[in-house]
């Protein structure tokens, strides 16, 4: 069986996932995450109510002392990765990136399988786009292909 997917099948979910995160850190740039306040009351929350995963026990207490760096950090990368997304512009290096962002936050939230929360089941579909890239077909990489190296576009 040889069976290929075409890559336009992924450009609508490239495009509506680089959406959902160019408008999220958008918001959260011109919220006051650069300032920690709102990452820093997520975080108060999830330690309450005993939500993250021991293995990332130890980021989120650094992201608890340090809120400013993280919540930055969280916004301008939500928003590159997703302005990356949205032209198709080295997808394969944005969606790991990404994969590992969200994965991060479903761990730290206590994001469960059953039922899946948003940050887990937008890093399976990043995990996919490492995979099979979809910004070869209406995006930027498909002009930079030969130009950069292959895990990257």
């Amino acid at each position: 069986m040889n069976e290929r997917f075409p890559l336009a099948y992924l450009v609508p979910l490239r495009l509506l996932f680089g959406a959902i995160l160019s408008l999220e850190g958008w918001s959260k740039l011109r919220g006051d995450w650069l300032h920690g306040t709102p990452l820093l009351r997520n975080l108060d929350r999830w330690l309450a109510d005993d939500r993250p995963y021991g293995f990332v026990m130890p980021i989120v207490k650094v992201a608890h002392a340090h809120p400013k760096i993280f919540g930055s950090l969280i916004a301008i990368g939500e928003l590159s990765i997703g302005a990356c997304m949205l032209v198709g512009l080295v997808t394969r290096a944005s969606s790991a990136l990404g994969a590992l962002m969200l994965l991060s936050i479903a761990a730290s939230a206590g994001q469960g399988l059953a039922p899946p929360g948003n940050a887990l089941l937008m890093a399976a579909v990043f995990l996919l786009f490492v995979v099979v890239p979809p910004g070869r077909v209406l995006g930027l990489d498909a002009m930079l292909r030969n130009r950069l190296p292959r895990w990257m576009v």
